[in-house]
């Protein structure tokens, strides 16, 4: 299971941001709320699929946005590269 994600510094929260991320090849992991919408799950995880970033649906999306530290749910958010500055 990944660390909280209240002490992590390199996450992206959001579909939008979270889509750049993967675009730009900055995303290390996607983690998305097991109970998100099919539209939203189906685009993220295509997208994730092709570029080779792996997908980790364990968490709801209450979950999520607790352990993002934000006070609503959340879709999906993103484990930012070791490498990466954007």
């Amino acid at each position: 299971m990944d660390p909280d994600l209240k002490n992590a510094k390199d996450i992206a929260v959001g579909l939008n941001t979270s889509k750049k991320l993967i675009k730009s090849g900055g995303a290390a992991k996607v983690l998305l709320g097991s109970d998100c919408s099919p539209f939203i799950r189906e685009e993220i995880v295509t997208l994730a699929a092709e570029h080779g970033v792996p997908v980790d649906e364990t968490f709801t999306m209450s979950e999520l946005g607790e352990r993002c530290g934000i006070d609503v749910g959340c879709a999906v958010c993103v484990l930012r590269a070791a490498n990466n500055d954007t």
